[in-house]
């Protein structure tokens, strides 16, 4: 169901929208103007991108290189092309990433801060400190994993926060640029999907498209329309992305005056600001290269002292080793004493 309030004795009429969830915001103050079962769990296809970007943008340094693992250059889907070993920059991989929804890129950029784990494990902390707890990533690319979920509240809310990082921002807003192997000399040529952005629809700001087969069609847009800098996100849609996010912003824009808020996009909690890192050398077969650990700690993405509080793998193994000789001595022991008081009873 359509949910959307006007002021008294105004008559609007229903945004004619084709979508199993979507909601339309205004990202300067948070306030929800409209929305249909914004809380539905759904798949988010490869909109999770931005999640990824958000997380990662400040946390690499840009101008690093990295070599894609074959982990990397093996994502189903779409793709920029990496080749395994072939160094980028890592502006390169996020224009990659955002641009062409390359899916080798978001991998590649998963694994350039250490692995997918420690990537997936900020993500998630990441969707969390901006309010989007009903969220759950179990790729760095958003293609189709059970229970890797999102909802179109939580979508937007991470799209509001990706259009206020400048990088970002000038990334959704290119609309085709070269990325070129410094030590190979290798090019390719990225275009943007976004067809808002070719067509160069007026005051757009940016989108992110997504398909797989267990999400459909997913969405996040936003544009600014007479000084309004609007954001939506669109969940299961049957529309494309050039007609669903002008129709949402249109009628926004066409009802402002008799439009009343009806609630309010969450606010993000206030966090560290994260350190910048050179990307982390990986083996080609998974796992960075010794000693590349530092730098993950010295960033403080991940402890510096893992033995503080914890038991090691000898003890634990060691550990289950006797829990399980115990147990099976138990068992022993029941079973001798069951079978003498039954030769009793039978006396």
């Amino acid at each position: 169901m359509v949910e959307f309030t006007t002021k008294a004795d105004r008559y609007v009429p229903s945004p004619q929208v084709v979508a199993q969830s979507w909601i339309v915001a205004d990202a300067d103050t948070g306030e929800i103007l409209a929305s249909k079962d914004p809380d539905r769990l759904l798949p988010p296809a490869s909109t999770l991108k931005m999640l990824t970007a958000v997380t990662l943008i400040d946390r690499l340094q840009g101008d690093s290189l990295f070599a894609p693992t074959m982990q990397d250059i093996q994502q189903a889907g779409t793709k920029i092309g990496l080749r395994a070993g072939t160094e980028f920059r890592v502006d390169d991989l996020f224009a990659g990433m955002i641009m062409n929804s390359g899916n080798d890129a978001a991998s590649a950029l998963a694994n350039a801060y250490g692995g997918w784990d420690n990537t997936l494990g900020l993500m998630n902390a990441t969707a969390a400190s901006l309010g989007a707890t009903n969220t759950h990533a179990l790729t760095p690319n958003g293609l189709d994993k059970y229970n890797q979920i999102s909802t179109s509240r939580d979508l937007a809310t991470i799209f509001r926060a990706a259009i206020k990082v400048p990088e970002i921002r000038e990334i959704l807003q290119t609309k085709q640029r070269w990325m070129e192997s410094p030590t190979t000399g290798r090019k390719m040529k990225l275009y943007n999907h976004n067809a808002m952005l070719q067509w160069d629809y007026p005051g757009h700001i940016g989108a992110k498209t997504g398909f797989t087969s267990m999400a459909g069609n997913t969405l996040v847009a936003a544009s600014k329309r007479d000084g309004r800098t609007l954001v939506m996100a669109a969940m299961r849609t049957g529309m494309k992305m050039n007609v669903i996010a002008p129709r949402l912003f249109d009628w926004v824009t066409d009802n402002d005056e008799d439009l009343v808020a009806i609630g309010n996009l969450p606010e993000p909690v206030s966090a560290p600001e994260p350190v910048a890192i050179p990307a982390i050398a990986m083996h080609q077969d998974g796992g960075p290269v010794p000693g590349q650990e530092d730098l993950l700690q010295a960033s403080g993405a991940i402890p510096s002292d893992t033995s503080a509080g914890q038991s090691s793998p000898t003890t634990s193994a060691a550990t289950t080793v006797l829990v399980g000789i115990a147990i099976i001595a138990a068992l022993v022991l029941a079973a001798i004493f069951w079978r003498r008081r039954t030769s009793q009873h039978a006396a």
